[in-house]
């Protein structure tokens, strides 16, 4: 079947509001970048018995950028239902305004494509991210719709806020590890192999470092009671821990080696191996900032269902900063936020 393309070079079909009236058109580049580097494509879809495009055949209007254009802090550009916004490789969409993506309507990220998002972006349809996501620290991006990680995280740069439902790539597992979006996982389902980070010192240099961070910025004193924990020493505790108590009950408190998070390096057991830590000043302000610096609290509280352990208020782990506040904002589990299963 035969696609018949129209370019439409009429400007004034760009859904762009500017101060509550449409955008006039313009054959000179206006200093916002708005509409000259947008292109309107509409698609007639015709019968496979007819070369002849029918009156009533569905219309899609596709809106392209393709080279770097601004979308200025007074202007709303609305992608909707049936359209698709595409940013093309090589081009950087910057949005001081608000990009408004109705239900139906949907963003593609191409790669090598950046949307950097310094305004709003109103996502009730969908975002498929396969290039760059910049939301730097007035940037928001909220609503019903979702955003889909073709790739990795990292293609994710989260300096402000995300209250969007995100969707991660598929689990990939190399040499025996998972990862998902670049997020290595390990719980009661998830295992590294026995010589895992066996040349791992205390912890990764990064998260060692954003915990010198936050005893500077803080004050507090934040002790590392447990980082980096071999196979080997992770089966001694875990024999030990079902030699004094019951099985059932140290399953949901010790992992089982190779199911351990300390064994890669990316977790610390901060302060108080306690849930009373949470009570006092330094354990709550962990649990409300540590993700400012590239941390979450693990094991939440009341989510033993959702991560397989019991509350751990002294337990984080490291994502790096873009990642971890992405989950913080979620509200998610970090198996929720990766969409994998905990056991």
């Amino acid at each position: 079947m035969k696609r018949y393309l129209k370019i439409c070079a009429l400007l004034s079909a760009l859904t762009v509001t500017v101060c509550g009236c449409d955008a006039q058109p313009t054959n000179s580049r206006p200093t916002s970048g708005v509409s000259s580097l947008i292109v309107i494509n509409t698609v007639s879809e015709p019968s496979s018995s007819s070369s002849d495009v029918q009156a009533n055949a569905p219309v899609r209007s596709d809106k392209i950028v393709s080279e770097d254009m601004t979308i200025a802090a007074a202007e709303t550009l609305t992608v909707k239902s049936g359209e698709t916004l595409y940013i093309r490789d090589g081009a950087e969409f910057t949005v001081d305004g608000t990009v408004n993506c109705e239900r139906g309507g949907s963003i593609k990220i191409q790669s090598g494509g950046n949307l950097l998002l310094n305004g709003k972006l109103i996502l009730d349809g969908s975002l498929e991210l396969g290039g760059f996501l910049g939301i730097r620290e007035k940037g928001e991006i909220y609503g019903a719709g979702l955003l889909t990680v073709l790739n990795s995280f990292e293609d994710i740069n989260c300096e402000g806020t995300c209250l969007a439902k995100i969707k991660a790539p598929a689990p990939v597992e190399k040499d025996g590890v998972t990862y998902v979006g670049g997020v290595l996982i390990v719980n009661k389902k998830y295992s590294v192999p026995e010589d895992y980070g066996a040349e791992l010192g205390l912890v990764i240099d990064d998260a060692y470092n954003a915990l010198l961070q936050m005893r500077e910025d803080t004050g507090y004193s934040l002790p590392l009671v447990s980082g980096y924990r071999s196979y080997e020493l992770q089966t001694e505790l875990f024999d030990y821990y079902c030699e004094i108590d019951d099985y059932d009950k140290v399953i949901m408190y010790s992992a089982q080696p190779g199911h351990s998070e300390h064994q890669t390096g990316l977790a610390m057991d901060i302060g108080e191996l306690s849930e009373d830590y949470v009570n006092t000043e330094e354990g709550r302000w962990l649990t409300d900032n540590c993700c400012k610096y590239g941390f979450v609290i693990r094991f939440p509280k009341g989510c033993e269902h959702k991560t397989g352990y019991d509350y751990e208020p002294w337990h984080i782990r490291w994502l790096g900063k873009s990642t971890a506040k992405l989950v913080y904002d979620s509200g998610l589990t970090l198996e929720e936020f990766l969409g994998v299963e905990p056991m």
